[in-house]
Order: structure tokens, then C-alpha cells, then sequence
């Protein structure tokens, strides 16, 4: 009998040791399941705080009035997260160079004409004048940047580039805007595709080729105060168009790079300009996008002027007329900031 109640009590022994081990799987497994699902929703929240957060640096700027800001004027944080995300997807795009050669043909085949002439020739009574003095410099790192209206065979954002019908059309156009206001305006129109192919760079040294032109501009004249990178965005309509009065405007984007010392200067400027576009055209402008290092170039050439500033007017679809208009506005403020500087 000794012998078969040794055997019964080791049959128990094992059998609870069994039921033991195999309770503490299942606790442990349970746990486990409940850490990992815990660590994908911080990561989740932690990836929806970042892009609500200052790290990226985005300036929810407030009206005249102290009120905050709506889709009818400054941005509120949901928008700033929209525009952060649209940012992401867009910024920083990187051609090929051999696509950047590839001009398709123009719609109708006059464009640069159309561009030309939409501007009034007419001077504007301002009561203010340079007298000849040229202070403030145009210019494009992404030179070739066009509008899809204009090019046949294609409706795609990265197809959107021209070696004439391109965004120096819009520069030139601002350039002839501000000298009817009595600003004298220097306007480069320099091909940087051209001259980066010529080099051997890739599109990626756009900023440094278009910087070393802005450094001679300095050298020739000491009388240059603003230094405007006029760009195009690569988002499409609904993102980069506005009614104002029953009329459809190509809205505005300024870029800040953080990626210097003296950036709050530059910042300080571009929220003058920001403001009082609020105050004239309210929601005409996106707002300030402020990037670093990080996020792309960094400086943007603006460490050579505190007064400096990038400009997107308009996206791929807009029109010449909405650019025109959006144009038209922007040198009202920047001639109404110019002038009550000077004061």
C-alpha cells in the first residue's frame, strides 16, 4: 500500500505543478498582450501630440483683435496640424534633374505674354518713392516651379515644371507690382536649374547656387533691404485657393528656416507682413512655417538679411489671374510695411 500512495501522491504532485505552470503562461501572456497594446496607443498619442506640439515650430499667429484664429483667417491648431501633415507629404521635393529638362508643351502657347501683360502698367499715387533706389531683391531657388493650367497632357503636381512658363513669370510680375507703389525692385530670374546642371549639382544645392546670387546682389548694391524667395507650392487647389469679394486668390505660405542664430529677426518680419495681411485680406495667408536643420534646408539663405523671407504664391493649379490678384495684395503690405518702417 506504501507503494501505491507514493505513487499517488506524485501523480498529484505533477499534475498540480502542471496546472500551475500553465496558469502562469496564461497570466503572463495576458500581460504581455496588455503592454504591447499600451506601448502602440503611447506611441500613437505620442505621434498626434508631435504634430500639435512646437516642435515643429509652426506659428499659430493670432488676429489684430486677440481673438483666436479661425478657417475664415489664422490658423487654428487643427488646421495647423493639416497643414503640418500636408507639409510632410510635399516638402522638399527632390526631381530628378533630367525631369526638370523635360518641358512639355504650354497652354495656350503665349503664356509668358499672359503673365506679362495682366500687370497694369499704370503707377500707383502713393505718395512714396525710392527715387531710382532698387531695395528690395526677387529672386527663385526652385526657378522652374510652373502651374498645371498652362501645360498640356498632364494634371500631376510633379509633372508641374518649365523652363520659361514658370514661377519667375509671378516674381517678375510682384517685381513690376512694387515698382508701381515707388519701391525699386531688383528681379533675378535666373534659371538655377541651368546653372546647377552647368555645375554638376543636383537639385538638392538649389539654395546654395541661388545664395551665392544674393551674396553678389549685396555686394553691388548696399541699398538692398528685403531679399524674397518667391516659390510655388506643390499642393493642389483646394489647399492653395481663397475667395475674397466673389474672387478667387491664390493663397500665401512664409517660410521661416530656424536653422541660424539670428532667425527671430526674419521671424519678426514675416509676422508684420502676416498680420497685416490678416488685417486687409483675411485668410489670404497660410501662416508662418518655421523649420529647422531637420526639416529640411534650415536657412534658406535668410542668415544674409534679417529682412528675408520665403513666399509660396499659389499651388500647381492656380490660375494667372488668382496669382495676380494674391500678387496685388501682397505689395500693397509689403509697400505699407516698407513705408511705416521708414517712418
Amino acid at each position: 500500500m506504501s507503494a501505491l500512495t507514493g505513487l499517488y501522491y506524485l501523480a498529484l504532485f505533477l499534475s498540480t505543478s502542471l496546472l500551475v505552470i500553465a496558469l502562469a503562461l496564461i497570466y503572463f501572456n495576458i500581460e504581455g498582450n496588455d503592454r504591447e497594446n499600451f506601448e502602440s496607443d503611447d506611441l500613437k498619442s505620442q505621434a498626434t501630440s508631435d504634430l500639435t506640439s512646437s516642435n515643429f515650430n509652426f506659428q499659430l499667429l493670432k488676429p489684430a483683435d486677440g481673438t483666436t484664429g479661425s478657417s475664415n483667417g489664422i490658423l487654428n491648431s487643427e488646421e495647423g496640424t493639416t497643414l503640418h501633415a500636408e507639409q510632410l507629404t510635399r516638402d522638399e521635393f527632390q526631381p530628378a534633374m533630367k525631369d526638370l529638362f523635360k518641358d512639355r508643351d504650354l497652354s495656350p502657347e503665349n503664356v509668358e505674354d499672359i503673365f506679362g501683360n495682366i500687370s497694369s502698367s499704370d503707377k500707383l499715387n502713393t505718395g512714396h518713392s525710392t527715387f531710382g533706389r532698387e531695395v528690395i531683391y526677387i529672386y527663385h531657388s526652385h526657378s522652374r516651379e510652373a502651374f498645371l493650367p498652362y501645360l498640356k497632357k498632364t494634371d500631376q503636381p510633379e509633372d508641374a515644371y518649365h523652363s520659361k512658363a514658370n514661377i519667375t513669370l509671378v516674381g517678375e510680375m510682384l517685381g513690376k507690382s512694387l515698382e508701381r507703389r515707388g519701391l525699386g525692385t531688383t528681379v533675378n530670374s535666373t534659371d538655377i536649374v541651368q546653372e546647377l546642371d552647368s555645375k554638376g549639382l543636383d537639385y538638392g544645392s538649389s539654395y546654395a547656387v541661388s545664395g551665392e546670387h544674393v551674396k553678389t546682389a549685396q555686394k553691388e548694391n548696399s541699398e538692398l533691404e528685403i531679399f524674397l524667395d518667391i516659390h510655388r507650392d506643390s499642393l493642389r487647389k483646394d489647399s492653395t485657393t481663397i475667395e475674397l469679394n466673389e474672387e478667387g486668390y491664390a493663397r500665401l505660405l512664409f517660410v521661416v528656416g530656424t536653422g541660424h542664430k539670428e532667425f527671430e529677426k526674419n521671424l519678426a518680419f514675416t509676422e508684420d507682413l502676416h498680420q497685416q495681411l490678416e488685417i486687409e485680406y483675411p485668410g489670404l495667408s497660410k501662416g508662418i512655417l518655421e523649420k529647422d536643420s531637420s526639416q529640411g534646408n534650415g536657412v534658406y539663405n535668410q542668415n544674409l538679411s534679417p529682412n528675408s523671407v520665403i513666399v509660396e504664391i499659389g499651388g500647381v493649379d492656380n490660375t494667372v489671374e488668382e496669382l495676380h490678384r494674391t500678387v496685388e495684395a501682397l505689395a500693397d503690405v509689403l509697400s505699407d510695411s516698407y513705408w511705416h518702417r521708414e517712418k
